[in-house]
């Protein structure tokens, strides 16, 4: 790009920030506590020192926790599922759901997490049958981004949009796949203590949200299942926020890439009651990076930064939800996109051809005998003796 044609860009973007700002309304602070919602760690959001009223039946007995009561309940150790973001990579996580069923090892959950992308496989992964996965292959590989969102005009934007793009198309999508009766399901699994979580960013309070789908289901809340969602899966800035009860919420990934739900509670968990259970983590990204230089332009330095800092949310989450499994007494297990799949560089391209290779090579992979990494990949966050003695554990 040309000097001239850099200083107009600049010039333009300039236009736009302070056309944004003269026309965004002022906002007040939303002290509505949430109904279905917690921190990652049980508490309760607007009083974080305090445990979230949600569970306190369920963390009654002292060491107690989720998962601790949900082993109870169910009579066995559980098989947990979590879904990470990942855009249009989401196709792989709908391909090795498709694949592990045919490969015939594919358990029924009895808890699911989700986040961006992940948010939207984790209903239809939590349901479980041949029609549900039908209905992730439709989702992920007969869309393309006119399905997902619409671009604003210059007018538009100038005239205080908050995002770049409109997400009326995907709020179409939702409303076409999950409908009354997915929530009449999902509420059937919370009778028979089966549990599905989403996570959300509250651009608010700076904190993630993790919302008890389930008891939503339960209550009949169709409009609001449907808003967690989309909040889950809005990519800041380029997506629009989502409000819901006065509060803004973004993507999940903005602030951590996986819900792993049960570390909830004020004492160290008591051993699980069954023997160890399973956490199942499919991560919608390459579970290593090969580095490439990049082009210094702004676009790409702008959008290399931003999968950069989402990528960064993810090696911390897997850090974290491996931790998690190890308090917890569970088998941690990961997949990732294989390297040499054609994926891209843009989550948001919605890309037919690169949904497809992602989820052919899903469903491909779900069909080896042990396609599992047991530990999460040391980016170099933390030392290497950290993560072995964890892993010793």
């Amino acid at each position: 790009m040309g000097y001239k044609k850099l200083r107009i860009s600049l010039g333009l973007l300039a236009l736009l920030v302070l056309a944004a700002c003269a026309s965004a309304p002022e906002r007040g602070l939303s002290l509505k506590a949430p109904s279905y919602a917690t921190l990652p760690n049980g508490s309760e959001p607007l009083n974080p020192t305090q445990p979230s009223p949600i569970y306190a039946a369920v963390t009654a007995i002292p060491g107690d926790n989720v998962i601790r009561y949900l082993e109870r309940k169910r009579g066995h150790a559980l098989n947990m599922l979590s879904l990470s973001g990942g855009g249009q990579n989401g196709a792989f996580g709908a391909g090795f759901l498709i694949g592990w069923r045919e490969s015939g090892r594919r358990p029924e959950f009895d808890v699911v997490g989700g986040v961006s992308t992940g948010a939207l496989l984790a209903t239809h992964a939590f349901l479980g049958t041949p029609a549900d996965d039908l209905k992730l292959e439709e989702m992920y590989t007969q869309v393309t981004k006119h399905d997902i969102y619409d671009e604003r005009g210059f007018v538009s934007l100038l005239g205080g949009a908050d995002s770049l793009r409109d997400t009326a198309p995907l709020r179409a999508l939702l409303s076409k796949y999950i409908t009354a009766e997915t929530l009449e399901r999902v509420a059937a699994a919370y009778d028979e203590n089966r549990l599905l979580f989403v996570g959300t960013t509250n651009i608010d309070y700076g904190q993630t949200w993790v919302w008890n789908m389930s008891l939503i289901a339960k209550a009949g809340d169709l409009e609001l299942y449907r808003k967690v969602l989309l909040a889950s899966a809005s990519f800041p800035i380029v997506f629009p926020p989502v409000e819901i009860d006065g509060h803004l919420f973004v993507d999940g990934a903005a602030r951590s890439n996986v819900v792993v739900p049960g570390m909830g509670g004020t004492r160290k968990p008591n051993p699980p009651v069954y023997g160890p259970g399973n956490l199942y983590l499919i991560d919608n990204g390459r579970v290593t990076q090969p580095p490439q230089a990049l082009r210094r332009a702004l676009g790409d330095v702008a959008a290399t930064t931003v999968s950069v800092m989402m990528e960064q949310s993810m090696q911390t989450a897997l850090i974290r939800s491996y931790f998690g499994t190890k308090v917890l007494g569970y088998a941690f297990k990961m997949v990732g996109i294989p390297e040499d799949v054609d994926i891209g560089n843009d989550v948001l391209a919605f890309d037919p051809a690169q949904m497809r290779a992602a989820f052919d090579a899903g469903r491909a992979l779900a069909t080896r005998p042990d396609p599992w990494h047991s530990a999460p990949p040391n980016s170099g966050d933390i030392p290497s003796w950290a993560l072995k003695a964890m892993m010793a554990r």
